[in-house]
């Protein structure tokens, strides 16, 4: 019993590390980090161009981890960036399939936050 209890212990508190990191990765891409991306991602002219929203950045960090990660569209970027976009595609995945199983339990008392 208390082998159980302290893998679920482990799992949750890597949970909510990943959650904390991922949040802060996203906010500081949303404001500040996006203009990195739009040099290599952007298909306008000018990437000064791109919106400075950060709603908008927000959206365009979900598009280019999401295009980079899954490998439909990979242009040539440092290894830096690259782990950085890996990173947020790994953590946004996260965030995503948490919120959902959380919405699930919360709305139809199915998976394991019921």
């Amino acid at each position: 019993m208390d082998a159980t209890l302290s893998i679920k212990a482990v799992l949750a508190n890597t949970l909510l590390l990943i959650l904390v990191i991922g949040t802060l990765n996203h906010i500081y891409a949303a404001f500040f980090g996006i203009r990195r991306l739009d040099r290599y991602f952007s298909r306008k002219p000018d990437p000064s161009w791109e919106s400075r929203s950060p709603f908008d950045g927000f959206y365009r960090l979900h598009k280019y981890s999401f295009l980079y990660s899954l490998g439909i569209r990979r242009p040539a970027v440092g290894a830096g960036l690259s782990l950085w976009l890996y990173f947020s595609f790994f953590s946004l995945s996260i965030i995503w399939i948490t919120l959902g199983l959380a919405a699930l339990g919360r709305y139809l008392q199915v998976g394991p936050f019921a």
